[in-house]
């Protein structure tokens, strides 16, 4: 009997070999064929930041600069007017790893209606605005927010105020700019 099962122990090991062999093979062919499946799909997202400024930039056409003109300096007109929660209700938060944008949370409304009733519009001038990602433009403004009387000073206090329009679905819509998030230093237009 142990001549029959040393000859069988052979067989089956073999046999177990040959299976092993060919799940071998199939798993090396999932690996590979998941890994090159990431790797194009990467090369998409791989752009340096500088090829996908030009790519946004590409897209934009002169009714684009426009209406995002017009979406912040109907703010600014609205913050000069005192008309502040008109404002806030119309600020967004941009998430940049989901690309949505979402109503201002209660703390941040709060946040920037106190930031924006202790520095009253009395005068703005538009400094520069600037094109760079769908979720990261610059709109910058210097705000005049009291007289040289009123704060004591030979000239009139200045503050400045920037935005962050948004391009979703084909409509700019208004963010907030903190000091988190990137600002384009390199190609901006001024609005001199």
């Amino acid at each position: 009997m142990r001549l029959a099962e040393s000859r069988r122990a052979p067989f089956f090991i073999l046999k177990k070999k040959r299976y092993m062999k060919k799940y071998s093979y199939i798993f090396i062919a999932v690996v590979l064929i998941g890994m090159a499946a990431a790797c194009t799909s990467k090369k998409k997202t791989n752009a340096t930041r500088e090829e996908q400024i030009a790519e946004f930039r590409s897209m934009l056409t002169a009714e684009d600069t426009t209406q995002m003109l017009r979406v912040c300096d109907n703010a600014m007109e609205l913050l000069k007017n005192k008309q502040v929660e008109a404002v806030i209700a119309s600020l967004y938060e941009y998430n940049d790893s989901t690309k949505e944008i979402k109503p201002l949370s209660e703390e941040l409304a709060k946040r920037y209606t106190n930031k924006f009733k202790m520095f009253p519009v009395l005068r703005y001038t538009r400094k520069y605005y600037s094109f760079q990602l769908e979720g990261c433009n610059d709109v910058k403004y210097d705000v005049v927010f009291a007289t040289a009387e009123q704060a004591g000073t030979k000239e009139d206090p200045v503050t400045a105020f920037m935005f962050n329009p948004v391009k979703i679905d084909g409509e700019w819509k208004l963010c907030l700019k903190t000091l988190n998030d990137q600002i384009d230093i390199q190609k901006s237009y001024t609005s001199e």
